[in-house]
C-alpha cells in the first residue's frame, strides 16, 4: 500500500471550501471543495505565516490548526472552510497549501466553533 493511501484513511472529518472569485462584474462565493476528506489537527508546528489584509487582526486566542487533505488539493490564501468532526463544525480562513507528495497541509485560522 503507498504511503497516499496509508495517509488517506485517517481523513477521518469533512472539509467544505468556498473562494472569492471575480465574475466579470462582481465578487461571488464559489465552492471548490465539497465534503472533501481531511484531517483537523492541533499540531503544535501549526506556524504558518499570518494572513494579510481584513485577516490580518485573527487573534491567535481564536486558534490556529493544521488541516490535513488529499494529495493534489490546492487552497488558497483566504479560502473559507468548514470541517465538520464528530458533530462539530470548525469554520475559519485557510493558509495556502504546503504539498507534499502523499498529503498536502494548510493552516486553518478558526473563527467559530459550533457543539464544542
Amino acid at each position: 500500500m503507498r504511503e497516499a493511501d496509508i495517509l488517506y484513511q485517517t481523513l477521518t472529518d469533512r472539509v467544505t471550501v468556498t473562494r472569492e472569485v471575480w465574475n466579470g462584474a462582481r465578487w461571488v462565493s464559489e465552492t471548490v471543495y465539497q465534503e472533501l476528506a481531511c484531517a483537523l489537527s492541533r499540531a503544535v508546528q501549526a506556524s504558518t505565516p499570518k494572513l494579510g489584509g481584513e485577516w490580518a487582526d485573527v487573534p491567535e486566542a481564536e486558534g490556529r490548526l493544521s488541516l490535513y487533505l488529499p494529495a493534489g488539493t490546492v487552497l488558497k490564501a483566504g479560502d473559507k472552510a468548514t470541517v465538520i468532526r464528530e458533530g462539530q463544525v470548525f469554520r475559519g480562513i485557510c493558509s495556502p497549501t504546503m504539498p507534499y507528495p502523499s498529503h498536502a497541509v494548510a493552516t486553518i485560522y478558526l473563527r467559530e466553533v459550533e457543539g464544542a
